[in-house]
């Protein structure tokens, strides 16, 4: 049965992007409360949901049955919502907003950012207003109205440049959806809870199937009670607050590793594979010993480490090798596919048929070109030149597309990778070839492909996935889409903006009001001061980007053993992202849950896999829903500052 698309769903689905663009944005920047729209893990779309699907729609239900949502509906509606977590905080527009009156705010005679910076500035691109800067940072005087019109030529720039790198992540992953899904048989394990939670019950069954497994809610309670403890903690100090983050020194403190219990990370290793479970925490240890022996034999690479890199430099810089090959390399497996799109693109190839595809292969080639001419005009005249505008482009999608992959195929709640593609460029061409116009505008980019630990991307071909399952992905499904984008960058920008005139910026969140713009036009002038070039500056550039190729060898011999070899025990797939910040602290989860699912197969077999399965996805749910429930809490108590970490 085709599923279908109603107003209600789009309406349901664009309110609840609102929401977690708007409200959870709030919480995270003025509340200092937990992340629900900063990973991939979608917590705010998660928690959202449950209470529709578990609560909401029951009652609806009850009061008539033909009211409630059914399952294409509740699909359409949760595929919205993970598009719309992909903008706020880490996504783009709380990176943003801040960063850009930020290059005139903290500018100092010490910093010389006047001189370094300021004539180089494309007028367009920031507000310049001394006073609107001003109170955005230190809050208005009582009386004054928000001064939108010094924000309105920066906000429609930044906005529809944006909206065409958004664009261009969808259609890429129009173009790839069935060689992933269909091909390569990917997992997707980010979609086992919502697709249990949209299970319809028989006849006239008014609640669904999910939330009567009883191991369900042994899971769930496990990480709400537990989390419980802290929130409580906070309010009345007396309560124990039970520690789940820890750190294990070995070698005389020469090797640390973190050994947090994050239930997220657990429950979502129960359903990835074993090879790619163990490649994951795997290649972690390694990395930690690779590491630890160049801090033993005092070994780094010469010159100043860059914004944003994972580990040591060199891991930094092999981890961006192997991501590079893992994507040069999908691309070459896939080539028989893309051949066939090629043909179905250009002379209607009758062999592929994209009737059920969110746009058709023609459609989505013609917008993707358009919008790649776009983003390419939008950043020479930005400052950036031409080739090095493509060539940036080029690795921050290699970025992108191999990251929606990991995603995708080791359902990782939580990653990101060892470095970006600003100072892999740069340090490439050198900063005479990038400009000063350039360089300062590639430095702007970090908002959108810097401290990135979730993107549109990954969530496009997630809903993709999810809604492949629920038979709903007709062209509207592509409409519904940018529907949240336009709901999430307009709710997040507006809420950003009105908080940092309300409240004064410099007294919400430290990172993102501040730190974020102040050390990303450091950078800049830095290296604007302290020009790089790939010639004269051999004995610096060079080891970097050799570690870059042995970081490209080691991926591409562990792809080549795993496309060779049935018994290769060890999938490439954490080989680029060992060293991440995000898998630090998700790690020993991850092996937890790897433990679990290897000893459950080897001692249960698969039917005891599959009975144990409700506790994992409780595991995922408490630990979401606990974070949740106490934003909440904390939002009507006017409390602030009690985090319950999803990550």
């Amino acid at each position: 049965m085709q599923g279908h698309f109603t107003f209600r769903a789009l309406f349901i689905g664009a309110f609840l992007s609102l929401t977690i663009n708007i409200f959870f944005a709030y919480a995270r920047l003025a509340m200092a409360t937990a992340g629900m729209s900063s990973d991939y893990i979608t917590a705010g779309a998660i928690f959202l949901f449950f209470l529709l699907t578990a609560f909401i729609n029951p009652v609806i239900k009850t009061v008539k049955h033909s009211w409630g949502f059914d399952r294409s509906e509740l699909i359409i509606i949760y595929v919205m919502m993970i598009i719309g977590s992909a903008i706020p905080t880490w996504g783009f527009t709380a990176n943003l907003v801040a960063m850009l009156p930020a290059i005139f705010y903290y500018a100092t005679p010490e910093n010389n950012w006047a001189e370094l910076l300021h004539p180089y500035v494309k007028y367009w691109m920031v507000p310049h207003d001394a006073e609107a800067i001003k109170y955005f940072f230190e809050g208005l005087p009582k009386g004054e109205r928000i001064p939108w019109e010094h924000w309105a030529v920066p906000i429609a720039a930044w906005c529809s440049f944006i909206m065409a790198i958004y664009l261009m992540m969808i259609t890429i992953m129009v173009l790839i959806r069935r060689q992933w899904v269909d091909h390569d048989r990917l997992t997707f394990p980010l979609l086992q809870l919502p697709m249990d939670m949209v299970e319809e019950g028989e006849g006239q069954s008014k609640i669904s199937p999910f939330v009567k497994k009883p191991l369900l809610w042994v899971g769930f309670s496990i990480p709400f009670i537990l989390f419980s403890t802290s929130a409580l903690n906070h309010y009345f100090p007396f309560i124990p607050a039970i520690q789940l983050r820890n750190s294990l020194s070995l070698f005389n403190y020469a090797l640390n590793l973190q050994t947090n219990v994050n239930f997220v990370a657990m429950g979502l290793a129960y359903f990835l594979s074993l090879d790619v479970g163990l490649s994951i925490w795997l290649f972690h240890l390694l990395t930690k010993v690779q590491m630890t022996t160049e801090n033993i034999l005092g070994y780094s690479l010469p010159g100043r480490r860059d914004l944003f890199m994972e580990g040591s430099m060199s891991v930094s810089y092999e981890g961006m090798g192997g991501m590079l090959v893992l994507v040069l390399f999908g691309l070459w497996t896939s080539r028989d596919y893309l051949r066939q799109v090629w043909r179905k693109v250009f002379h209607g190839n009758p062999d592929l048929d994209d009737a059920d595809e969110i746009l058709s292969y023609r459609a989505a080639a013609i917008v993707l070109a358009l919008a790649s001419a776009f983003v390419t005009a939008w950043l020479c005249m930005s400052g950036v030149p031409l080739l090095i505008s493509l060539f940036f482009l080029f690795i921050a999608f290699a970025i992108f597309y191999g990251l929606a992959r990991i995603v995708a195929e080791g359902g990782l709640g939580f990653a990101r990778a060892q470095m970006t593609a600003q100072p892999f460029v740069i340090n490439a061409v050198g900063t005479q070839a990038v400009t000063e116009p350039g360089m300062i505008s590639l430095g702007m980019t970090f908002s959108w492909a810097g401290d990135l630990r979730t993107m549109v991307m990954a969530s496009a071909i997630n809903g993709m996935k999810l809604a492949d399952s629920g038979k709903v992905r007709g062209r509207p499904l592509f409409w519904a889409m940018i529907l949240s984008i336009i709901v999430g960058l307009g709710g997040s920008i507006w809420m950003i903006v009105w908080m940092g005139y309300t409240y004064g910026g410099i007294n919400l969140d430290w990172w993102f009001y501040n730190r974020f713009g102040e050390i990303v036009h450091g950078d800049t002038a830095f290296k604007i001061a302290n020009p790089i070039d790939p010639a004269a500056d051999f004995h610096t550039i060079f080891p970097r980007f050799m570690f870059a190729g042995i970081g490209a060898g080691v991926m591409g011999m562990l792809m080549w053993a795993r496309h060779r070899f049935l018994w290769w025990p060890v999938h490439y797939l954490g080989f680029p992202i060992g060293a991440t910040l995000t898998i630090i602290f998700t790690w020993f989860s991850i092996f937890l849950g790897w433990l679990c699912k290897a000893i459950i197969l080897k001692y249960g077999g698969v039917t005891l896999y599959r009975k144990m399965r409700p506790l994992f996805l409780g595991l995922i749910l408490g630990h979401v829903f606990v974070s949740g429930f106490w934003v909440l809490v904390d939002f009507f108590t006017g409390e602030t500052g009690n985090r319950i970490p999803i990550f």
